[in-house]
């Protein structure tokens, strides 16, 4: 099956195993994902993951998400121009918020203000790949450094996941590309209004700044099974993790739903919850289901989209996630 836009894999949560992650990502790069990703909680950090990718595989290698609050802004810069040296093709620096919980809670700094701190990161990035001397004069940053120790890489992009209407359009100012989530991929067109509108106030071209959604994803011979994890997913990021994805959900028209999923999730009925994603949601933010099914769900992936990640159902163990790969890797290249 050929498609007009790229397929990406993000690995699993840090609740696998890290030799069996690994072996995943490698899985994901001979199968043919155009990226390997990596995200960051409080579990597996994101580098380190990637500098073994790099080692022993070929693939397109980044971040979905690193948060800009837990590294300076010199560090990242420094990470991700570290993994340019070791890997092929230009690699991917994904930023973004995390939460106020993760921020103030696990590593004990301060959230807000936060898209200041994300712009700034974003600035300061791009001063120090650029082999000049590092001068900034910011709200939260003031550096007048020399240059970095290293001939600087030319071919780093720098996306964004973002929601809010506010972040989209900070997005289409300063990012390469935009990663959202739980936005339904039907409306990402409208969503991306606020990007355009950034993106042309900075006297940019909206069409330089890719759309790459990420998607919860499990696709197994028992469709059943793929879309309940997929359903259980869904369920515990609408309700149960902050308001972020809940408010994202409900203002892209499933505030009924939305509020289902959180009230129940809220009540500790979890069942309840799960029973609330409908099927109609499900196909929206997730790619789920017998791999006959997937591959309708990816034909009918809209042209605004660039670059299609998908990312294990967040209960699916290791064989599941091996299976998921593996079929929609063949939805790809039946050969």
């Amino acid at each position: 099956m050929e498609l007009n836009y790229g397929l990406g894999f993000r690995l699993p949560s840090s609740r696998i195993d890290l030799v069996e992650q690994m072996r995943i990502g490698e899985m994901a790069a001979r199968m043919g994902y155009d990226t390997v990703l990596t995200s960051e909680t409080w579990g597996f950090d994101a580098f380190t993951r990637l500098g073994y990718l790099a080692a022993r595989t070929n693939v397109r290698l980044g971040t979905a998400i690193v948060p800009v609050h837990s590294r300076t802004p010199s560090l990242l810069a420094q990470a991700i121009g570290t993994l340019s040296r070791l890997s092929s093709g230009a690699p991917i620096l994904g930023l973004g918020l995390s939460s106020p919980t993760v921020m103030n809670d696990w590593h004990g700094v301060e959230f807000e203000p936060a898209l200041r701190h994300e712009r700034e990161t974003i600035e300061i990035v791009r001063k120090v790949l650029s082999g000049d001397p590092v001068e900034y004069d910011g709200h939260l940053f003031n550096l007048d450094f020399a240059p970095v120790r290293f001939v600087p890489p030319g071919d780093i992009s720098i996306y964004l996941a973002a929601q809010g209407p506010t972040n989209v359009r900070l997005t289409g100012e300063f990012a390469d590309g935009w990663m959202p989530t739980y936005i339904p991929l039907s409306n990402l067109e409208d969503a991306r209004a606020s990007l355009v509108e950034g993106a042309r106030a900075r006297g940019r071209d909206p069409d330089e700044v890719v759309t790459v959604p990420t998607v919860t994803t499990c696709v197994l011979e028992d469709g059943e099974r793929a879309r309940e994890r997929c359903r259980e997913t869904v369920a515990f990021y609408i309700g149960g993790m902050g308001t972020y994805h809940y408010r994202t959900l409900a203002e892209n028209g499933y505030r009924e739903r939305a509020n289902r999923i959180r009230d129940a999730w809220n009540e500790e009925d979890y069942e309840a919850a799960r029973a609330a994603v409908s099927d109609e949601i499900l196909d929206e933010v997730a790619l789920s289901g017998t791999p006959e099914y997937a591959r309708q769900l990816l034909s009918a992936v809209p042209d605004s989209v660039d670059q299609l990640v998908t990312v294990p159902a967040t209960r699916a163990p290791v064989e599941e996630i091996k299976a998921t790969v593996r079929n929609v890797g063949e939805i790809l290249d039946p050969e």
